[in-house]
């Protein structure tokens, strides 16, 4: 039977997350006081913010509280000026939007497989910046659609997102889908909890968990080789 759609994750995965994040959050920094910004501001953001996004994951806190913790922590730290609820949440999300950079080998793997498959997005990120994103990286004419967690409901790896996914694609067969990502706790968890099969794209052998991804390739230009094997 085989695989007929693959379910790719987006950031870290087809879209440069780090280099979107660094330039936002530099952005932000700038905006609201900060003299000049250092290495350590960007990195402890970076430890800070995938810390929430970790939590939001296992089912500890939700989304609003996710948007709303971030900046407060960082202004305090840094004494930067924190204008209040709202607005520099919105600053940070349309300069994150503005980032679409790409993956190596992101627009070569999706050009390989139009056309093979039916493609989707499926990403826990925000709807109006991912949207922006994979429009302006050149990726949209590859893909049929995207399924972001703040227009679904739910968020990976909670299994109801890929139920969602599953109904608005009509009901496939499981075994014929294929999560394609980074992240062993969001995607690979995530299609464990789903009955889906995986692929975890990483340079690193995963260990220390209770599950497995179903194939691991280094780099996205691997995964064409691949589907043609299984």
């Amino acid at each position: 039977m085989g695989y007929r759609i693959l379910l790719f994750d987006c950031d870290r995965t087809l879209l440069n997350f780090y280099s979107a994040m660094r330039a936002a959050i530099t952005k932000l920094y700038l905006k609201y006081g900060a003299a000049k910004v250092t290495e350590e501001m960007i990195d402890f953001y970076d430890a800070w913010n995938n810390s929430l996004w970790e939590r939001l994951e296992n089912g500890e806190i939700s989304k609003e509280e996710l948007v709303y913790s971030r900046f407060p922590v960082i202004c305090a730290r840094y004494g930067l000026n924190y204008p209040g609820k709202g607005k520099m949440e919105t600053d940070y999300i349309l300069f994150l939007s503005e980032g679409h950079e790409l993956m190596p080998g992101a627009k070569e793997t999706l050009e390989a497989l139009h056309g093979k498959y039916r493609m989707y997005i499926v990403s826990n990120g925000f709807l109006d910046v991912q949207t922006r994103r994979v429009e302006e990286s050149g990726l949209k004419e590859y893909l049929e659609g995207s399924f972001i967690s703040e227009e679904v409901g739910y968020a990976k790896p909670d299994g109801k997102f890929f139920d969602v996914v599953m109904e608005r694609l009509g009901n496939p067969d499981r075994k014929e889908c294929l999560i394609i990502g980074d992240s062993m706790s969001a995607d690979i968890q995530g299609g464990v909890n789903a009955g889906i099969d995986t692929i975890l794209v990483s340079t690193k052998k995963p260990t220390g968990y209770e599950y497995s991804p179903t194939y691991v390739v280094e780099k996205l230009t691997d995964i064409p080789s691949l589907l043609n094997q299984v």
